[in-house]
């Protein structure tokens, strides 16, 4: 059938050439909503697995930390150890269905898979870093003064407290 042919009829059956064309848009529109997208936005991202993990975390921080320590003109040599209070914390999508039943609710929760290429996989909602319990730096021959800046820095930079931080030479 020609596209001619399906207008006139779609123009019959609305009446108006007009009428026939907003039809065709919402289809065009439902189609182009069915048709999957190559990026995916973080809200609907599905977590493959392939994260970093508690320890590859907190590397990354320690280096980081000194990279920016060793800028205060005052220090020539330093190492960072953090130490964390726990791990990454994952929170899946669920479906809860809650019963009553003599006067009792119970619930049940199942998690939300989602089909993909690997097969099924949990749906990810939040992911939580892990936090830090506290930070040590050791560094060669700074000052009081130095060591303060330190300690503000690190307080800054991790958001924690200055008795969670240790600062030696």
């Amino acid at each position: 059938m020609k596209v001619e042919q399906w207008l006139e009829k779609l123009k019959k059956l609305f009446g108006t050439k007009g009428g026939a064309f907003i039809i065709i848009g919402l289809i065009a529109g439902l189609a182009l909503l069915l048709i999957p997208s190559e990026t995916e936005t973080p809200e609907t991202a599905e977590y493959t697995g392939e994260g970093i993990t508690s320890v590859e975390y907190c590397n990354e921080l320690e280096q980081k930390a000194e990279e920016l320590i060793l800028r205060l003109p005052e220090v020539k040599n330093c190492s960072v150890f953090i130490t964390l209070e726990s791990g990454f914390r994952y929170i899946y999508a669920t479906d809860q269905h809650v019963r009553e039943e003599s006067g009792s609710k119970q619930t049940d929760k199942t998690i939300v898979l989602a089909d993909n290429t690997d097969g099924e996989t949990a749906i990810l909602v939040e992911e939580t870093m892990p936090k830090i319990a506290g930070v040590a730096v050791v560094c060669e021959g700074a000052s009081y003064e130095t060591q303060r800046r330190i300690i503000d820095l690190i307080c800054a930079l991790f958001d924690i407290k200055s008795n969670r931080i240790s600062v030696q030479t």
